[in-house]
């Protein structure tokens, strides 16, 4: 099975099986159960071609163009960041502008986003399964956490090594990071949809993803493709003034415009606008609000033979003050509670009588992302149980989706029928965001949900599991390993990765 699937069952199945009675429960792949993950490392696919393979070379090399790049001091925090994918030969002095700006800085992570030139991305980003990139410099640690929170906040996101085997876009930026940054993690991101839908769908996972976390996005793009060097100058100039605005709409115009001027040989404007769109429309979400160019060239300056076949390099950094992405948080009041209960009873109605259902609210909490579960007992037993880990959805939405996927997409059971609706029970829990704890003794019981994960083992409880079955922590944790994820019951205290998570939890009157 794959990882995206095994995302596609968690807020499916495996999602559903978060709300458990004795006997219910969703059974994991038996072969498996025991497995201990391995730790996987990507090679460098372009080191002695795209740049030096010799590690004290590759330093001289990139210290050299930093030392040449003259960057004016910059107030405020740089969220973006547009840098060049070409060989250091040609596009170096450039990148080292842009990582220049970013020396001395200090991030949480990084959000590396480039364009897959070998292998096409139908839609969404690939994101790498390997733990690891090594460069000459050394190795680079993939960012689980986040490569996880990205998988749970968009179903365009999904694990494939395909796009990101032979590819040097991504590649390229590493050993400037590990230059000016030092130890750092790091998410790669390969697409090649550059569409308004996709690309907005994209940042706007990435945003919620992030959260709190102090994160550079990094779009690694070249410019214009392949016209004479004068033509290169002047299409890259252009779209530099438009990027400048920081307005992703009017650089979308200015492509399409300069694409339709007929220049000879003018292949494109960025070989990378996707990745280039996703992290403009991030960073001015993350709190950027200005964008200022920081240095232009073309292949012609280094390497005057491709004077009648150029392509250009820029590079830019969007600024402002960084601010966390929206994190809802309190509580719901009697009359929100009940708006949604109601709403959730209607959308299952409607659900099952039409297959549509809508939502009719001007309350702004109710537009704020939140991650929910709705839970349908009937009788007193469990008739089905779906959410979302994630803030993915305006909450409104968020509980339309879960009610409608509770009454009949949860595996365990047949679907809810009309007929039987009016004797199933509604009810709603509302969750915060996801913390990773390093310490079981950190979990309460009763008062946090919890979430264990194994390799692409996951499982999860919700806090309300644990009082209705009589655990204490041990034996909760215990039954969350071997009957949710699939994993011995001690997992949790050999390697298991813990998340917790409170619920404001409230259902209609019996």
């Amino acid at each position: 099975m794959t990882t995206r699937q095994i995302w596609v069952l968690l807020f499916t199945a495996v999602l559903a099986a978060g709300c458990r009675t004795a006997s219910e429960q969703l059974m994991a792949e038996p072969d498996a159960a025991n497995a201990t993950p391995s730790v996987s490392v990507r090679a460098p696919a372009v080191a002695g071609t795209f740049y030096p393979a010799d590690p004290e070379t590759l330093r001289a090399k990139i210290a050299a163009y930093l030392a040449m790049a003259e960057v004016p001091e910059t107030s405020g925090d740089i969220i973006g960041l547009m840098a060049p994918h070409a060989g250091y030969d040609y596009s170096g002095p450039v990148a080292g502008y842009a990582f220049k700006a970013i020396q001395g800085r200090e991030y949480d992570t990084v959000v590396l986003i480039g364009i897959s030139h070998n292998q096409n991305v139908p839609t969404g980003g690939a994101i790498t399964s390997y733990d690891a990139w090594r460069t000459p410099l050394g190795l680079v640690q993939v960012d689980d956490e986040l490569r996880q929170r990205l998988l749970a906040a968009s179903d365009r996101f999904h694990i494939a090594d395909g796009p990101h085997a032979y590819e040097h876009s991504l590649e390229l930026e590493l050993p400037f990071l590990q230059t000016v940054l030092g130890d750092f993690t790091f998410v790669p991101i390969a697409m090649t949809d550059a569409s308004e839908q996709n690309t907005s769908a994209l940042a706007e996972a990435i945003v919620q993803a992030v959260g709190e976390r102090r994160a550079l996005i990094l779009g690694s793009t070249d410019m214009s493709h392949y016209p004479i060097a004068a033509e290169a100058t002047r299409v890259d100039t252009e779209m530099l003034q438009t990027i400048a605005t920081f307005d992703p709409a009017q650089v979308y115009a200015t492509d399409e415009k300069l694409l339709a001027e007929g220049v000879p040989n003018l292949h494109c404007t960025l070989c990378a606008l996707g990745p280039l769109i996703v992290t403009m429309k991030a960073a001015r979400a993350l709190g950027a609000e200005r964008a200022e160019v920081l240095n232009y060239s073309n292949s012609a300056v280094t390497a005057r033979r491709t004077a009648d076949r150029c392509v250009g390099y820029g590079a830019a950094a969007f600024i402002g003050q960084w601010r966390a992405a929206p994190t809802p948080t309190g509580e719901l009041n009697q009359a929100q509670q009940q708006f949604l209960l109601n709403l959730a009873r209607e959308t299952i109605r409607q659900h099952l009588a039409t297959g549509q259902a809508a939502v009719d609210t001007d309350d702004p909490i109710m537009r704020q992302r939140r991650a929910v579960f709705v839970t349908l007992n009937r009788n007193g037993r469990l008739r089905g149980c779906i959410g979302q880990l994630t803030a993915r959805h305006p909450l409104a939405r968020a509980v339309q989706e879960a009610a409608a996927s509770a009454a009949t997409q949860d595996r365990r059971f047949s679907p809810v029928t009309l007929d039987e609706l009016d004797e199933i029970h509604i009810e709603i829990s509302v969750l915060s965001p996801m913390m990773k704890v390093n310490d079981p003794s950190e979990i309460e019981v009763g008062t946090h949900g919890v979430l264990v994960v194994q390799g692409p083992r996951r499982g999860v409880f919700l806090p309300q599991v644990a009082v209705e079955q009589g655990w204490d922590r041990e034996t909760m944790l215990s039954e969350l390993c071997a009957q949710k994820a699939g994993l011995a019951p001690d997992a949790w205290q050999r390697g298991a990765e813990l998340y917790v998570f409170t619920a404001q939890i409230f259902g209609e009157h019996e």
